[in-house]
């Protein structure tokens, strides 16, 4: 009997083995488990700092500083904008007066031509007023040819035009520079705008002279050479009444309008001359 017992317990080994682990039970912790229970005492280990409060003085400090620096900040850039505006101002009235340099240059040289063109409608008024035309034919063919032609008024003002356009005009402090540079540029444009008016006058009254006046041999291109003034060829004038008070006029217009351009000149000379002066003071400045 005790052989056979020992015999199936030979034979069975797996059956003791399971009997003694239900006995002892065997316990094994994850990674997951041990790495949850460092962090645990980690935790528990670490102490946060203590936070100190700060007084009303150290708030109200702290505030001023802070307003301080933006105000500071503040300032300087005012300040640097303030320096870069003003030198822009100074490089747009430099170039202003550049300008006005070059409109005396074109004012001398409008005021020699007025004054050599003037005569020439004065003496064909003359001569068509007295009914001498024909005796004085080849006279009245050369004055005709130097004469019947459009003067074109043309004076840019660049710098002003920048000032207006890009609003820059706001930064000149000076009140008496605004108001004359904004007169000066009236004078212009009175100018210019008269002098058109008084070609496209005579313009519209060119169909009817051509009609009485013989312009065949008139800006002959062989003659022309070298663009001297020559003696053209003409017919004589077979005028009425009404056609010789309108030659009269015609030539008339053209004085009156060299009358007026010179007088026009002439206060656009002083203008400019007063702005250089003027801006000179301020330019040193």
């Amino acid at each position: 009997m005790a052989e056979n017992l020992e015999k199936e317990h030979l034979d069975n080994p797996t059956s003791t083995q399971s009997e003694n682990s239900l006995d002892q039970p065997v316990i094994v912790e994850s990674a997951e488990v041990i790495n949850q229970n460092k962090r645990t005492e980690n935790t528990e280990v670490h102490h946060y700092p203590k936070v100190e409060k700060k007084n009303f003085k150290e708030y109200f400090l702290e505030f001023i500083m802070i307003f301080l620096a933006v105000t500071m900040g503040f300032i300087a850039e005012n300040i640097r904008e303030h320096f870069s505006e003003k030198k822009i101002i100074h490089q747009n009235l430099e170039a202003f007066k550049n300008d006005l340099l070059q409109h005396q240059s074109y004012y001398k040289q409008t005021m020699i031509d007025f004054n050599k063109v003037l005569p020439i409608y004065d003496s064909l008024v003359t001569i068509f007023y007295a009914q001498k035309e024909n005796l004085k034919l080849p006279v009245v063919s050369r004055l005709m040819l130097e004469g019947t032609l459009n003067y074109v008024v043309t004076i840019n003002n660049p710098t002003y035009t920048q000032l207006i356009n890009s609003g820059s005009l706001r930064y000149i402090e000076n009140n008496e520079l605004k108001a004359s540079m904004a007169s000066y540029q009236e004078k212009i444009n009175s100018f210019i705008n008269y002098n058109d008016r008084i070609i496209n006058l005579i313009n519209g009254q060119n169909i009817e002279i051509g009609k009485i006046t013989d312009f065949h041999d008139f800006w002959n291109r062989e003659e022309m050479v070298n663009f001297q003034i020559y003696t053209p060829n003409m017919n004589a004038f077979s005028l009425t009444k009404e056609q010789r008070n309108s030659m009269i006029a015609y030539f008339r217009i053209y004085s009156v309008q060299f009358q007026a351009g010179l007088a026009q000149t002439n206060s656009l000379i002083k203008s400019n001359e007063a702005l250089v002066k003027l801006l000179d003071k301020l330019l040193e400045k």
